[in-house]
């Protein structure tokens, strides 16, 4: 890095919070202690206060609670009398130690070589930027509203009793997505949980049902792909970088600021259907909790496209779209967009999707020859018109 004036002062400051830092915590020791030793009585009496409302129907648990809070107490204050001297020089060389490495970090920011290779992806950047705003447009949310295969794995089981538990009986644990049921449909539904879902939450083999559920399936992979995309994005990114180890460690967030890209800060909602036993006085609980994520939403598409006999209506045909499918198409079309012609040959992080060449809405089926890879902004500009030779997009 240069000599420059601006590299004087910067380093004529840091010798100064050096020598500051050593000064106060020479004087103001005792304070510290003080404020420190205050800080844990006063959680420690929250926690009390806490454990007595919890515990007020038993007066000896409640008297052993507070032999043993003031045990904390006094070994609390004999503590902070004997390890002060201890104390007081590791708070100061940590507190050095974060001064050097927030001074290196801002020598790295503003140093000649960061600011040139920011400035020469600038349109890597920009790419990013475009699919961090795209998959913000993705609708993100998995609530369902209104032969066979061995699904068990996509659900959980818990036994979730509590000993000595006493229920309210004027709260209700039932949510919108929870069936309240005997022991043994809980147990059942842990085993086949895509016949039990559809079976007690309605998921009827509807066409308008079947048309809900691969809106929300298609939905869900495309911010799930997009994602995955982003993340790699970010991956190539640093390591083109290849900032310090202690950037990359302990200013990661601050080094994607500092370049350019605005991080989108997305979790995917999974909606969970729950099946749950609660015994009479509420001591016992078992519940068994599937998630609709997208390999859970294909399941259930096939389940419900088995119990349908017009395989020829749209919603079937959309029906089976599955990942499977998708994967194929892409490498039939050689992981190029139809359209515009880019490809992963030419850039590795493209985002590629499946579209239909005539809509399912507009008649068209999920056979091979209808469907076609296209990148993520033709896409997007075709949505789900239908096309001619002429068309340009």
């Amino acid at each position: 890095m240069e000599d420059t004036p601006e590299n004087y002062n910067s380093g004529c400051n840091f010798v100064i919070y050096i020598i500051g830092l050593i000064w106060l915590g020479y004087y103001i020791w005792p304070l510290l202690i003080l404020f420190f030793v205050i800080y844990i009585i006063y959680k420690l009496i929250k926690l009390h206060k806490m454990k007595k409302t919890q515990n007020d129907e038993d007066e000896s648990e409640d008297y052993n609670s507070s032999i043993n809070f003031i045990v904390y107490i006094i070994g609390l204050i004999w503590l902070g009398y004997y390890i002060w001297p201890i104390f007081i020089p590791i708070l100061i060389i940590y507190s050095i130690y974060r001064i050097i490495r927030n001074h290196k970090m801002k020598e790295y920011f503003n140093s000649k070589e960061f600011l040139e290779h920011k400035k020469s992806i600038y349109n890597t950047i920009q790419d990013y930027n475009e699919i961090a705003q795209y998959a913000k447009e993705i609708p993100n949310n998995s609530n369902f509203i209104p032969k066979e295969k061995d699904y068990s794995y996509l659900a959980s089981f818990e036994n979730t009793s509590t000993h000595n538990y006493k229920r309210d009986k004027n709260i209700s644990s039932n949510s919108e997505n929870t069936y309240s049921t005997s022991l043994q449909i809980v147990r059942k539904a842990s085993k086949e949980p895509i016949k039990y879902l559809c079976k007690y939450f309605k998921i009827t083999p509807t066409k308008s049902n079947i048309t809900q559920l691969q809106e929300i399936g298609q939905n869900i992979s495309k911010i799930e792909n997009t994602i995955d995309n982003l993340n790699q994005r970010q991956n190539q990114l640093e390591n083109n970088f290849n900032p310090p180890k202690f950037i990359s460690k302990y200013y990661k967030n601050r080094l994607f600021a500092q370049i350019g890209i605005n991080r989108p800060q997305i979790n995917i909602i999974y909606a969970t259907y729950s099946f749950e036993y609660i015994s009479a006085g509420g001591n016992s609980s078992q519940k068994t909790k599937i998630k609709f994520n997208s390999e859970t939403i294909e399941a259930i598409s096939q389940y419900l496209s088995d119990k349908i006999t017009h395989n020829k209506t749209s919603a079937i045909q959309r029906s089976l779209m599955t990942n499977k499918l998708r994967n194929h198409i892409k490498e039939r079309d050689n992981y190029t967009c139809q359209n515009c012609g880019a490809s992963i040959e030419q850039q590795s992080l493209l985002l590629l999707e499946i579209d239909h060449i005539i809509p399912i809405s507009k008649g068209g089926t999920s056979v091979e020859e209808n469907l076609q890879t296209l990148c993520w902004k033709c896409n997007r500009k075709k949505s789900n018109k239908l096309l001619t030779e002429d068309t340009v997009y």
